[in-house]
């Protein structure tokens, strides 16, 4: 993963130009891949909820699927920010 993200900052090197930190790109880079198997875990977790509620996994009660995969999301991107704060990284 870190070979990636280290492709996309060479690749941003030409941002420099306008004074855009590479680095920070390859952080959000690096949070953005790992979080991807969390959000499927998340969604799996949602619908299994959902299906042991009895509530029926499909379009008409995508409201109350995505309000309770979204709160979730919201809530680890809140503990993700803290801890990156609490790790030197700032959003200056």
């Amino acid at each position: 993963m870190s070979g990636i993200a280290e492709t996309i900052k060479i690749l941003c090197a030409p941002l420099k130009i306008f004074k855009i930190n590479t680095d920070e790109i390859k952080v959000m880079v690096c949070i953005s891949l790992s979080m991807l198997p969390v959000l499927k875990k998340d969604l799996y977790e949602t619908k299994e909820a959902c299906i042991a509620k009895h509530i029926v996994f499909n379009v008409k009660n995508i409201k109350i699927i995505l309000a309770k995969f979204f709160l979730s999301l919201i809530a680890r991107v809140n503990e993700i920010e803290e801890s990156l704060m609490a790790k030197g990284y700032s959003n200056e």
